[in-house]
């Protein structure tokens, strides 16, 4: 009979403890953080494209051959080593138009194109232009700008912190006005540092200029480069 009714009172304590305990406040939310900044190009990359027809196979590869080494003695005049000079993108194939319901082979175009990279440089650059664009090897030009690695390091570091900063000050926005405190975080998701678009329009003016081989390019200037870059955090929340 002792040991019973010690039960009970054991039973109404715990009960009586539990109606006492509030019930947890705590949640989470998720907040995207988001950075982005603009900084000048350090690097500059000029690809400069050969492009050779003719109607048989090794008169191709011929003409393409003779019109790279032609660019790259120009380009070595300007102080770039063989080193500096890169060729990539072999390719030969046939060529064919239709008429009549018919393919009819015409030849061979052959293609090859050198590459030069050098830090931003903006009297460089339009020696290189200038050259490619008066050459008899006929290039076509694609240019590209990036910053080298040391920056870009340094970049995606200060990415990362304005992520988190702006992901901690949006949480803390939406916890207050929803009557919460932030108490902590529970995940992190990471991407990685992504760059924005390249600046086109100067390509596209460029593109335009180098219609005509007399043309002479005094001025070019590279727009800046923005990267940009995501983080989301998922805070612990409480009132």
């Amino acid at each position: 009979m002792r040991l019973l009714s010690l039960s009970i009172l054991f039973g109404f304590i715990a009960l009586a403890s539990s109606a006492q305990t509030p019930l947890s406040t705590q949640g989470t939310i998720s907040v995207q953080g988001n950075a982005s900044i603009a900084v000048k190009p350090t690097t500059t990359t000029i690809n400069l494209g050969i492009q050779s027809n003719s109607y048989n196979y090794p008169d191709a590869v011929k003409d393409m051959i003779e019109r790279v080494e032609q660019l790259s003695k120009e380009l070595k005049k300007l102080g770039f080593e063989e080193k500096d000079i890169v060729t990539s993108n072999f390719n030969i194939e046939p060529t064919r138009v239709y008429v009549k319901n018919i393919w009819k082979d015409t030849g061979f175009v052959a293609r090859q194109n050198i590459v030069v990279s050098f830090s931003q440089d903006k009297k460089k650059l339009l020696e290189v232009l200038n050259t490619a664009t008066k050459s008899n090897s006929k290039p076509s030009i694609n240019l590209s700008f990036g910053l080298d690695a040391d920056k870009k390091e340094t970049l995606q570091n200060e990415l990362v912190k304005l992520a988190v900063k702006d992901a901690k000050a949006k949480a803390d926005i939406i916890a207050t006005a929803s009557g919460y405190k932030i108490s902590g975080i529970k995940e992190i998701h990471y991407g990685t540092v992504n760059q924005g678009p390249s600046p086109m329009y100067e390509a596209r003016a460029m593109n335009t200029m180098m219609k005509s081989a007399d043309v002479e390019i005094s001025n070019f200037e590279a727009s800046d480069l923005r990267y940009n870059e995501s983080i989301s955090i998922v805070y612990f929340i409480e009132q």
